[in-house]
């Protein structure tokens, strides 16, 4: 059974690092680990665990007796319009974003459980037309990141649980643009690179009586250090040195910190809120190094700030087959508003979700559908060429559909 689960995990893993997974979030960090998780707004880190517990909170797996694992994947449709004043508006092209994630858990004896958790924390799609008014700064953006995230987990007396965790990120970035100025040349560009972190998590689990239970849990920030490739294609005086030249980067990915509360008035209803701390002022800049010294380097300031994210979900048993669920987020946004641009045109977010559990056997199908709303922005975004202008950021909005496929032994 122990090989078993090993091959298992190395399978769910190869199979999902093979997978495009970006999608449009708060900055740029995603939350869609599973759709029972969609389904209830993420609130998901003191109620009754399943195998997606691993990346909400760890020390849930406490409760999972023998093995388990879940599969799974997030498809989300978004959609915005920029605005810029005087010069015309445009909407993203239509784009479909994959989330995945793969869970699997073991229980050793009482008081020991390990397991490990497939799934993406980051990720960000945004694309415009090559001859739009922003094409100098991007005409495409895509993050990209998936975690493979193993865990051990203590169960300290019947009412308390710890956990502990090593997560090991791997990170791609990739951006185009068109650069034209006029007499001076065109320069075409696209920058791509990658690179693996690591960082550490930890939860905690305490139910002091049947009908209340307390969770916490906590995922490090993790330094990614950038390493790919410039290729540049530019003609003119302004660029005709530049061509295709190593690059590197470096990104502070941000600390989570998970809270919530659950109650249980009856055996078959539970209600969760909670709350989740993402520490931005991490993300302070974004520099690109060139080898090629006519290449000039990429140096934006961001200043984004540490954000809450608040939920509250509801799940009631209606029989021994079908559980329904319910959900809402208010998402805040980290944006600096003196250092906007076109790389993340988000704003605060209302995330409305509900979903179904069915369960037959040792199998569970769960089902999520949430719609996510952003709230209008305007400020001033500067380019390249075009200096400063003012923008609105408008009817932003997506569809996230979640399945997620388990099986208990």
């Amino acid at each position: 059974m122990r090989r078993f689960f090993i091959v298992c995990c190395l399978a769910l893993s190869g199979m999902f690092l093979s997978l495009p997974h970006t999608a449009r979030a708060a900055g740029f960090a995603m939350y869609e680990f599973s759709a029972r998780g969609n389904a209830l707004g993420g609130a998901m880190v003191a109620r009754k665990a399943s195998p997606s517990s691993i990346a909400f909170n760890p020390a849930l797996i406490t409760q999972l007796k023998g093995t388990q694992m879940a599969a799974g994947m997030t498809l989300v449709d978004p959609s915005a319009t920029v605005e810029v004043k005087g010069q015309e508006t445009v909407s993203a092209k239509k784009n479909y974003w994959a989330i995945p994630h793969a869970y699997a858990t073991r229980q050793v004896n009482d008081a020991l459980y390990y397991g490990v958790g497939v799934f993406s924390r980051f990720g960000l799609g945004n694309e415009y037309s090559k001859d739009w008014f922003g094409k100098d700064q991007l005409y495409y953006v895509g993050i990209q990141s998936l975690s493979v995230n193993p865990v051990m987990g203590l169960k300290l007396t019947d009412k308390l649980s710890v956990a502990f965790g090593i997560e090991a990120m791997w990170f791609d970035y990739e951006q185009k643009n068109i650069v034209e100025a006029g007499a001076g040349g065109r320069l075409d560009g696209r920058v791509n690179g990658e690179s693996i972190g690591y960082g550490i998590n930890l939860g905690i689990h305490y139910q002091p009586v049947e009908w209340l239970a307390l969770g916490a849990s906590w995922r490090s920030g993790i330094k990614q250090n950038l390493k790919g490739t410039g290729y540049f294609s530019g003609s003119g005086p302004l660029f005709s040195n530049w061509g295709d030249t190593d690059a590197r980067g470096s990104v502070n990915l941000p600390d989570m910190l998970f809270l919530g509360v659950c109650v249980m008035p009856t055996d078959r209803l539970s209600i969760e809120a909670g709350a989740v701390r993402t520490g931005w002022t991490s993300y302070d800049k974004l520099v690109i190094d060139y080898n090629n010294p006519s290449v000039a380097t990429t140096d934006k300031t961001t200043e984004w700030k540490d954000v809450w994210r608040f939920n509250v979900g509801v799940e009631y048993a209606l029989n021994e087959m079908l559980d329904l669920r319910a959900g809402y987020v208010y998402d805040n946004s980290p944006l600096n508003e003196n250092y906007l641009d076109f790389l993340v045109p988000a704003n605060d977010r209302h995330l409305f979700s509900g979903g179904v559990g069915i369960h037959q056997g040792p199998w569970t199908l769960d089902l999520s559908y949430t719609y996510l709303l952003i709230k209008e922005r305007t400020g001033s975004v500067t380019t390249t060429m075009g200096g400063e202008n003012r923008v609105r950021f408008k009817d932003g909005d997506a569809h996230l559909v979640g399945m997620t496929l388990g099986y208990r032994f």
